[in-house]
């Protein structure tokens, strides 16, 4: 059954930097409205099919303990195995074993193409399959005690949390663990088929958690960002953007700065309360189709990538921007071989009513967000607008505390394997 209505909600609030008293009573206001459905950008579509045949798959394969959606369905499970299904609930195959030494699939991912799929493994081990032969590209292991310094890895029985290919490759991915590790992977195929693995992130002595990784998908258009390999960390004390494409490089960073209250009083509101909670997404370059006029005669519109990424309460948007040699579409226009020189200008910033744990862009313009207490909200970067169009009952949408697990620290749990955006097509 589809849920869809014909009601459109009106934006809730516009908020200006604005002194506290505005902030909470804007909360207020939010907190009172009742909740409407909107179908201008967001409407729940519930998987019918699959979601019939759910208790079979978990009772023949194990409950599910992570997913991806494209144009099949990835399941990991608690046994190990990662199911391949289509939207009718119709397994296409069955990766690994219950027997192996894998254990629980806590994140998988497709490539851009879907040919080829990476799981991680709550044991630390990160898996590259060739879904459609049932057989493993590289197998990346865990950090075992004989290992030397230069080594890296994920640590021995520590969630790796987030997996995900970079741009249009099957063959560079990264993949993060609950304890604060980013790792960049680049499989080298010759005569023999090699793994090279660079250490992006590693925890330091500070209270300092990571909140999510992602490197930049690949978009609708050929981009001068696509030779550059992007990948993005956010921690609780910085975000950092590096280029990974041609040797690893940092190109960006950005210390965490808490929103000023009060007007003059000068005063950092922190994260709301404890436990700490922070989100990213990447837009990729996008190509809009539209009717060509008289005045306007271009029937394509470009977009350049764009990420969001949220502190707490904050939410952030980042341009990327040119200094190249390109078209108007971003496509580079020699053959030179020398990479984009990027800058990252701050276009929007925005106040949540409560700390946001998970982020995804549905639109070039459009970004949703759920907070700690699972309201859902979009908002629209440009016009500065928010609507709410679904409040699930807290705890309903079941996160996963790695990094609790993993650190001790009370971080909120990860959503990231447990909710997907998907873009009609």
């Amino acid at each position: 059954m589809d849920v869809d209505t014909s009601i459109s909600s009106t934006p809730l609030s516009t908020l200006e930097s604005s002194p506290e008293t505005e902030y909470e009573s804007r909360i207020a206001n939010l907190n009172s409205t009742p909740v409407q459905c909107t179908t201008e950008h967001f409407s729940w579509r519930q998987l019918t099919d699959l979601s019939e045949k759910l208790p079979e798959l978990q009772e023949q394969f194990g409950q599910i303990s992570a997913s991806c959606m494209g144009d099949c369905v990835a399941l990991g499970t608690v046994r190990g195995l990662v199911i391949v299904a289509d939207y009718l609930g119709r397994v296409k195959a069955m990766l690994g074993s219950p027997t192996s030494s894998y254990g629980e699939v806590s994140a998988v991912a497709f490539s851009a193409d879907y040919l080829a799929l990476v799981a991680g493994y709550a044991s630390g081990y990160v898996v590259v399959w060739d879904w459609a032969k049932g057989t493993t590209v590289s197998v990346s292991r865990p950090l075992q005690p004989s290992d030397g310094p230069g080594v890296a890895g994920h640590p021995v029985d520590m969630a790796v949390t987030f997996v995900g290919f970079i741009g249009a490759s099957k063959h560079r991915y990264i993949s993060s663990s609950a304890g604060g590790y980013v790792l960049y992977h680049h499989i080298v195929r010759r005569l023999l088929t090699t793994m090279s693995t660079v250490q992006l992130s590693s925890p330091d002595q500070t209270t300092d958690i990571l909140f999510e990784a992602a490197p930049l998908a690949y978009g609708g258009y050929e981009c001068a960002t696509d030779d550059l390999g992007l990948v993005a960390v956010l921690t609780s004390a910085h975000l950092t953007i590096f280029k990974t494409r041609h040797g690893v490089e940092q190109r960006y960073r950005q210390g965490c700065q808490p929103p000023i209250i009060g007007g003059n009083a000068k005063k950092q509101r922190p994260f709301a309360k404890r436990p700490y909670a922070g989100c990213l997404s990447w837009l990729p370059a996008l190509k809009h189709q539209r009717a060509a006029t008289a005045t306007d005669p271009v029937a394509s519109h470009f977009t350049l990538p764009k990420l969001a990424y949220s502190w707490g309460t904050s939410i952030h948007v980042l341009a990327l921007e040119l200094d190249h040699k390109v078209a108007a579409n971003g496509a580079p226009l020699d053959n030179s071989g020398s990479l984009a020189r990027l800058r990252f200008e701050p276009v929007s910033k925005w106040e949540a009513i409560e700390d946001v744990v998970f982020c995804r862009w549905i639109d070039d313009d459009v970004l949703l967000y759920m907070t700690r207490s699972q309201r859902i909200f979009v908002f629209e970067t440009s016009l500065r607008q928010e609507t709410e169009v679904s409040a699930s009952p807290p705890g309903s949408i079941a996160g996963r505390p790695w990094v609790t697990l993993a650190t001790g620290v009370e971080a909120e749990p990860s959503y990231a394997q447990v909710m997907s955006v998907c873009r009609r097509r």
